[in-house]
C-alpha cells in the first residue's frame, strides 16, 4: 500500500489575516514613512528660509546636513522593517501553502487506502488505485477537497465512488503512511476529524483481514 501511497504522492494565497507581529510591522513602516515626511518636510522649509529670508549667524548647511543625517536613518529603519515585512509575508505564505499541500496529500491518501482495501487482488488493487488516482486530478474533486475538511471530503468521495464511508479509518491509514513519509500535519487543528465520524472497523471490508501494507 505504501508503495501506491507513495505513487499517489508523487503524482500529487489566499491571503490570511495579518498576524499581531505583521500589525506591528506594518504600524512601524506607516510611522518611519512620515518621519521620512517630517525630514523632508524641514528640509523644505530650512531651504526657503536660507533663500528668502536668512536669519544672521545660522549655518543652513550644518542645520541641512544634520536633518539629512537623521534621516537617512530613518530611511535605513525603513528598509530594515520593509524587509523584515516581505520575510514574514513569505513564511506565512509558506505555511499556508504546507498545510494545503498536507491537507490534499491526506485526502488522496485516504482514497487510494479505501480503494486498497476494497480491492480483491493485486491486479485489482492497481487498476483501482490508478483509477482514483485520475478522479482526484478532477477539477471538480479538486475543489471539493480544497473546500472541505477531510473528513468531510473522504466521505464525500467514498459516496460518489461507492467505498465504504469508513472515513475515520481511511484518514487513519493516511495518517500513517504520511508519517511514514516525514509530513507534519498543521498545528490549528482545523483537519481533525469530528467526533461523529464513521469509527474503523477491526476486520477489512465484508469481514476480510486487511491485507498488509506493501513496504516494497
Amino acid at each position: 500500500m505504501l508503495r501506491s501511497m507513495d505513487k499517489a504522492q508523487t503524482d500529487s494565497v489566499s491571503e490570511a489575516p495579518a498576524t499581531p507581529q505583521e500589525e506591528r510591522t506594518a504600524r512601524h513602516l506607516r510611522m518611519l514613512a512620515r518621519v521620512a515626511d517630517v525630514h523632508m518636510e524641514i528640509i523644505e522649509a530650512t531651504r526657503t528660509e536660507a533663500v528668502e529670508a536668512p536669519q544672521p549667524g545660522v549655518d543652513y548647511g550644518q542645520r541641512i546636513a544634520v536633518i539629512t543625517k537623521s534621516l537617512r536613518l530613518t530611511l535605513l529603519l525603513e528598509e530594515k522593517f520593509a524587509g523584515q515585512r516581505d520575510e514574514q509575508r513569505k513564511a506565512a505564505a509558506k505555511r499556508e501553502a504546507a498545510q494545503e499541500d498536507w491537507h490534499k496529500l491526506r485526502v488522496k491518501l485516504a482514497m487510494m487506502a479505501a480503494a486498497y482495501e476494497v480491492s480483491e487482488d493485486a491486479e485489482e488493487v492497481e487498476r483501482r488505485t490508478t483509477e482514483v488516482g485520475e478522479r482526484l486530478e478532477r477539477p471538480e474533486v479538486a475543489e471539493l477537497i480544497e473546500a472541505s475538511r477531510a473528513p468531510v471530503a473522504v466521505a464525500a468521495l467514498c459516496r460518489r465512488w461507492g467505498f465504504p464511508p469508513q472515513v475515520e479509518r481511511w484518514l487513519e491509514m493516511a495518517d500513517e503512511a504520511m508519517e511514514h513519509y516525514g509530513f507534519i500535519p498543521p498545528q490549528d487543528g482545523e483537519d481533525d476529524p469530528p467526533e461523529d465520524a464513521p469509527g474503523p472497523r477491526p476486520a477489512g471490508v465484508d469481514g476480510r483481514k486487511p491485507k498488509p501494507p506493501d513496504t516494497g
